[in-house]
């Protein structure tokens, strides 16, 4: 049971699009730019789980959790690891990460299925295609940068 991939969050947009039941009207420029952002965006969901994943099995707090007297901040810092990872009902930040990046991962890969379509049903389109992805120079990503390691050691 614990073996089974998750379920994909956009099978039936993944199936549209392998089926030719979607399209789109892209540039070469606007698929390339689309899968770089998706892929850097994939990377950033990977860092946030291993900050995640950190949290969980940090073993000093300095809040006091080792103090018997001091039950709660034991209590909180279990509730801290756990909802970094591993809470029981799915609700820990890794795990809602690994929610996302499976969204995005499926939003890459039906813009793949169109774009190598595209690729197939048009050679002029697949040569420009094919020379931008060499040559197209990488681009920030759409929205704020955000240097997670300053947020998290607050040097922001």
């Amino acid at each position: 049971m614990g073996d089974e991939p998750p379920p994909r969050p956009m099978a039936n947009m993944l199936n549209a699009a392998n089926e030719s039941q979607i399209s789109v009207q892209m540039t070469p420029e606007d698929f390339i730019y689309l899968d770089r952002d998706c892929t850097y965006f994939k990377d950033q969901i990977r860092q946030i789980q291993g900050l995640a994943d950190e949290i969980s099995t940090q073993d000093h707090w300095g809040l006091g959790e080792a103090n018997n007297d001091l039950t709660s901040a034991r209590a909180m810092v279990g509730r801290y690891k756990v909802k970094a990872k591993g809470a029981p009902d799915g609700n820990g930040v890794f795990e809602i990460m690994e929610q996302h990046y499976l969204i995005v991962d499926d939003i890459q890969n039906v813009f793949r299925v169109m774009r190598d379509k595209m690729m197939q049903a048009d050679s002029e389109w697949a040569a420009a295609f094919n020379s931008l992805n060499e040559s197209l120079p990488d681009r920030p990503p759409a929205g704020p940068v955000i240097d997670l390691n300053a947020f998290m050691s607050g040097t922001t």
